[in-house]
This record gives C-alpha cells, structure tokens and sequence, in this order.
C-alpha cells in the first residue's frame, strides 16, 4: 500500500462515465458528492483496466456472501 497521504471524499452516487474511442485516451467519471463540488476522476486506459479488474474481483467476493437465489 501506497505510503501518500489520501483524501476521503464521500460519494453519493456516480453520475456520468465517459469512455474516449482512443484505445490510449482517458476514461472520466464523475461522481456526485456530498459537498459543494462533485468529483471527476481522470482515468488512463491501463488505470480503467486495473479498476475495472479490481471492481469484477470485489463483485465475486461479494457474491460469495450473498444468499442463493
């Protein structure tokens, strides 16, 4: 884990994600917060990648915990 000081900005819903057709173009996401301003994440290609990546390995976890349907 990284040893930089992180912000914490509690999110209330996402609001828009915005892909670029460029295999090396960014990927936005903003998502709406509690505060006086919402937030945009700038994401490179390799960075949406390990995200998503991150977010299907959480998902499977998560469902291990949930009953069967």
């Amino acid at each position: 884990m990284s040893e930089k000081p992180s912000v914490e900005i509690p999110v209330v819903k996402p609001t828009m994600v915005q892909v670029s057709g460029d295999p090396r173009g960014d990927a936005l996401i903003r998502f709406e917060t509690i505060g006086d301003s919402d937030l945009l994440l700038v994401l490179p290609m390799t960075a949406l990648v390990a995200l998503e990546a991150m977010l299907a390995k959480a998902s499977q976890e998560q469902a291990k915990h949930q009953p069967k349907q």
